[in-house]
């Protein structure tokens, strides 16, 4: 496993509604492109609860403040020997200490109906459509006592960051304005939750896909699906109103040539590419590097990235954005579809080890699909 590069990270708490920074409505001017890209810093992104006024054009990396209801503030880490693992080996053992709660709270349907071999091939069969669509085992969170519910969610939220518990739960709130059951989401476990043999579980439903692979002190969190329809309810919650409104403040703020090399197509593509595959290879090569937007438009791009990251934990979005940082300025972003906010569209990110595809094609452009996928890890493919 790679090492990771310890810096010290700033800790910043989530940027304001007041914040000073670029509206959808209009770009800041245009800025000096830098030479070599800056390495992503940690600002936060605002819930998406409430829709954004504000997304900061600055480089970003993991968010480190808790924007649950109550909860602690993260502490940023600090500088640290490189050949000390200790925290991703923490992460996994509350995750394995989750686990077992949860199946410890089960009777014996219930465990035969929500455990799996890790080698079975459930563990790669995902989708992110309705159960009624695509069938889904393990044991939903209909089945359950009040109790086996309360471990579940321990159990996400032992898995996740506080953004990320908080964006699952708003995403399955969705539900409701569908006509579907909210909590319709499967939890399904495969093999044993110890450091001794490789192991994982995920929670799936209806537009919300979460995959955790655990090899001894090491976490994988992808496929990652995040999926959003209605786009904004009459309420004003906007599941994913980060990556939207950064994506196309971007494509508006590209102009001639640059929105010429950014665009994909003029139709949108009316899905995600890689769609639910157990494993994909990068795309082909289209859309404008990072290296070619200026430091506003670079900002946006790390804002979109950050809009997924920030809801791992913070050990393994330090990872990630190490990953990423790596190759920042081969990232090429990409569209397809309309200009216009609620309109059909679609955009991807893609650098040499990940790609991030966000569909925006159905029902007029307000029903969102989105994938962040990693060609070398997913499903822990890289340690097991």
């Amino acid at each position: 496993m790679k090492k990771i590069q310890r810096r010290k990270f700033l800790h910043l708490t989530a940027v304001g509604a007041g914040a000073v920074a670029l509206t959808i409505a209009g770009c800041a001017p245009e800025a000096t492109p830098t030479p070599l890209p800056t390495p992503l810093t940690p600002t936060g992104i605002p819930p998406t609860a409430i829709p954004p006024t504000a997304i900061p054009p600055t480089p970003l990396a993991p968010a480190l403040a808790a924007t649950a209801t109550n909860a602690p503030t993260a502490t940023a880490p600090t500088a640290a020997p490189t050949n000390a693992p200790a925290v991703v080996s923490n992460l996994a053992k509350s995750i394995a200490q989750a686990t077992t709660r949860f199946l410890e709270s089960l009777d014996s349907a219930r465990l035969d109906k929500a455990t799996y071999d890790f080698s079975d091939a459930e563990r790669f069969r995902w989708h992110w459509t309705t159960p009624g669509n695509f069938p889904r085992n393990g044991l939903p969170l209909t089945e359950m006592t009040q109790a086996q519910k309360d471990a579940a969610f321990a159990l996400l939220q032992a898995s996740v960051s506080a953004q990320g518990f908080q964006k699952s739960r708003e995403i399955m709130s969705l539900q409701k304005y569908l006509g579907n059951n909210p909590e319709l989401y499967f939890v399904t476990v495969f093999g044993s939750p110890d450091a001794k043999t490789p192991w994982g579980w995920r929670w799936e439903g209806h537009h919300l896909s979460r995959q955790f692979t655990i090899v001894g002190d090491q976490v994988v969190m992808t496929p990652l699906f995040h999926g959003s329809w209605p786009t904004q309810t009459d309420e004003g919650l906007r599941a994913m109103g980060v990556e939207e409104d950064a994506a196309l403040q971007l494509i508006n703020s590209l102009q001639g040539a640059k929105r010429d090399q950014a665009i994909i197509q003029t139709r949108t593509l009316t899905q995600h590419v890689t769609w639910n595959q157990a494993r994909v290879a990068p795309l082909e090569t289209v859309g404008i590097p990072y290296a070619e937007l200026d430091a506003a438009q670079q900002g946006l791009v790390n804002a979109i990235l950050d809009a997924y990251l920030v809801t791992l934990p913070q050990e393994i979005a330090v990872q990630n954005y190490e990953r990423v940082n790596a190759d920042l300025n081969a990232i090429r972003f990409g569209w397809a579809g309309s200009l216009e906010k609620r309109r059909p569209q679609y955009f991807r990110l893609q650098g040499p080890k990940f790609l991030v595809e966000f569909d925006n094609s159905r029902n007029g452009g307000t029903h969102v699909h989105s994938v962040w996928r990693d060609f070398e890890r997913d499903f822990g493919y890289h340690v097991v």
